[in-house]
């Protein structure tokens, strides 16, 4: 069960985006933050508008920034902060890129653990972790590729990472409706299981080939994890997991922008929405998009459970792994000089 929000107090909840060049990333935090402004209008968002990657056109992300807004979300006081990155180029470029990406979300665990071990802490020290990161899909894609897996599986021993498709409205609603699947499938199946946020664990002491042959038969796909459950009978943390899980990929539309301004186009009646000379089309619409889905599962339902499995689960895990690695360097070093002393008392 996830632990109780303080009352009176400031959380954080950091989101980190991530993707290819080109996959939308930017677009979606502009999108976002104008949303937000719609629906918080009293929050303070001077900084995020005087922000130089926020104001204009868009332009290209070279470099990672980040930006911050206070919110008042069911009656707690919550800083989010969106971090943006640069997007994924060539392989042998995305490695070093990937290094990058996982040193930043270590170093904020660093941070952690430096404070914890201080005798003294500080009562005003601020949580960085990175509590979700969004993986930006390419649209054109009918499955994940082999760098696509590569990143999503160093990514997610570290972070709650949760699967986007931006620029959805390049496909129909059929299109959308036989994607999502198709790239579920690449992602949880037989032979690789990777464990998205939310999405169950492969069993690692399953060792044996009869342990191995009843898993593939019995929970080869995420239809068959789901059909476990009896929706109607389970608690409301279980079917809001299981609502979570059957919306994924996400699927996300960025507003269009004004070509003078870079602020959002005039559609009248819509806040945020693309003009097609045909047509139009609301960007928060869920007819056309998961995006206000994608908003609330972030910033209401699953607020607090993607900070208690940052910190329960993935700090944890994190912290085990530095103070063994400490502890058998030690070893090593106590090891070491005991030789050393032999060698100088045998002489």
């Amino acid at each position: 069960m996830a632990p109780r929000s303080r009352k009176h107090t400031t959380s954080n909840l950091n989101v980190m985006v991530v993707g290819f060049s080109g996959v939308g990333k930017t677009a979606f935090i502009k999108t976002l933050v104008e949303a937000l402004k719609y629906e918080h209008p009293n929050s303070n968002w001077s900084a995020m508008e005087e922000h130089p990657h926020l104001q204009g056109l868009l332009t290209k992300t070279t470099e990672p920034y980040t930006v911050s807004v206070d919110l008042e979300l069911q009656g707690e006081k919550v800083v989010l902060t969106l971090i943006d990155t640069p997007g994924f180029k060539e392989t042998y470029l995305a490695d070093q890129h990937l290094h990058d990406l996982v040193s930043y979300i270590e170093h904020q665990f660093d941070l952690t653990l430096e404070e914890e071990s201080k005798v003294k802490r500080n009562p005003k020290a601020v949580d960085t972790q990175v509590h979700a990161c969004l993986y930006f899909i390419d649209p054109t894609k009918t499955s994940l590729d082999e760098d696509d897996l590569k990143i999503l599986t160093h990514l997610s021993r570290r972070v709650n990472v949760i699967p986007v498709v931006a620029k959805a409205d390049t496909l129909t609603k059929a299109q959308r409706q036989r994607l999502k699947p198709m790239i579920m499938q690449s992602i949880y199946n037989t032979n690789i299981k990777i464990p998205f946020y939310g999405l169950p664990e492969e069993d690692s002491d399953s060792d044996s080939e009869e342990d191995t042959k009843e898993d593939t038969t019995t929970g080869s796909s995420l239809e068959d994890f789901l059909g476990q459950f009896d929706y109607e009978n389970e608690d409301e943390e279980t079917r809001t997991l299981m609502d979570y899980i059957r919306m994924l990929p996400f699927t996300v539309i960025a507003y269009e922008d004004n070509p003078e301004t870079g602020r959002p186009l005039a559609i009248k009646d819509t806040p945020l929405g693309r003009d097609y000379g045909w047509g139009t089309i609301d960007c928060l619409s869920e007819v056309f998009s998961d995006f206000s889905q994608l908003k609330s599962m972030l910033l209401i339902t699953h607020r607090v459970y993607l900070k208690s499995s940052t910190l329960e689960d993935y700090y944890e895990r994190y912290r085990t792994e530095r103070l063994t690695m400490k502890r058998q360097t030690k070893l090593k070093s106590m090891n070491f000089n005991k030789k050393i002393l032999e060698d100088f008392t045998k002489a």
